[in-house]
């Protein structure tokens, strides 16, 4: 059975080309625009990973991560940060709201796929990974 990624971007266009990349992969694609619509999703939908841009309106993707990792019930889902933002302060800011990777856009398939197989094996389980 495919794993369920659940891909929560308010750009349009990074629901097309990643979506894509992750249905070449053999993925199941969920989408959600907004943080908190990803944390609704993720929670009645329970995906395998979830790929959580950082500006986007309503809940950003720090809060919505937040939110996610507070709640029991899929705290334990991989989480990854995909954003254009890539400074120091940004990395640690995802880490401490408890995601377990961050990947800068533009996004390359070859590091986005590699990571996503490293979370999904468990590897990569704690923070920061």
């Amino acid at each position: 059975m495919a794993k369920i990624i659940l891909l929560v971007d308010d750009s349009l266009m990074i629901h097309r080309i990643v979506g894509l990349l992750l249905k070449e992969g053999g993925f199941k694609v969920l989408h959600a625009d907004d943080g908190r619509k990803g944390y609704e999703l993720a929670k009645t939908e329970r995906p395998d990973l979830i790929i959580m841009d950082v500006e986007m309106p309503n809940m950003n993707g720090f809060e919505a991560t937040k939110l996610i990792k507070s709640e029991p019930s899929v705290a334990g889902i991989p989480l990854i940060i995909l954003t254009s933002l890539g400074s120091e302060d940004d990395m640690r800011r995802a880490e401490e709201a408890g995601a377990n990777g961050f990947l800068n856009k533009p996004i390359s398939r070859d590091d986005l796929v590699a990571k996503i197989h490293f979370l999904l094996s468990g590897a990569g389980a704690g923070p920061g990974a």
